[in-house]
């Protein structure tokens, strides 16, 4: 087997989809794939690309199996020209009846107000963001993760970054955290009425001082 850490490519993004796909669990409260995919385009993978500075994914066998995504205050942000032409996806999402349509808006808006929270007040204690981070499924505990991790630590040491912070929740492995020197500095709990009934999430905000 072999198992590479590499710099992400543009043919990287559709199984990082993929993987977003997985992490977030989205099929447990939305049926269309095609759905599934705008929302994952428009609510992290565009985000993401816009802000990020530093990339990498891990491949086993040349599969994507993992990704990681930070940002570098005062840093040129280097993945903004993987994105492509998202008329199609926005179009998908502008066109979903009614119960979709809320659930997106209710997901997309509530969690960046929870979001919005936690930081208030903290926005210039941080150089640096850790943006998104997941392994497939049958890549965890081989310390993949941990080596995508440490790829983003030491390019946040080589640009002499202090403290960064990241957001998570109770939808993903916020444990690793937990366990990786990482501090929890607040907490907020959202409740989504979703078509399968009310989903109770808890938003974090952690610290890393390196």
């Amino acid at each position: 087997m072999n198992l590479d850490i590499r710099d992400i490519r543009k043919e990287d993004i559709e199984p990082i989809k993929a993987i977003i796909a997985d992490t977030w669990n989205a099929k447990d409260f939305i049926e269309d794939e095609s759905i599934i995919n705008a929302a994952v385009t428009m609510m992290f993978i565009s985000p993401i690309l816009n802000r990020s500075t530093f990339g990498r994914v891990a491949t086993l066998d040349g599969e994507v199996i993992g990704v990681i995504f930070g940002s570098r205050v005062g840093e040129a942000t280097s993945y903004r020209l993987l994105q492509e032409d998202y008329t199609s996806e926005l179009l998908q999402l502008l066109n979903l009846n009614d119960i979709e349509r809320k659930v997106f808006v209710e997901l997309t808006s509530m969690t960046n107000e929870a979001n919005s929270k936690l930081i208030r007040g903290k926005e210039n204690e941080f150089q640096g963001c850790l943006e998104f981070f997941a392994v497939s499924e049958e890549a965890r505990g081989k310390k993949v993760g941990k080596k995508l991790f440490n790829e983003l630590i030491s390019y946040l040491r080589d640009t002499k970054a202090n403290k960064i912070y990241l957001y998570t929740d109770t939808m993903c492995n916020y444990g690793f955290y937990d366990h990786n020197g990482f501090v929890r500095l607040d907490e907020k709990v959202t409740v989504f009425n979703l078509p399968i009934g009310k989903l109770e999430n808890t938003n974090f905000i952690y610290e890393y001082k390196l």
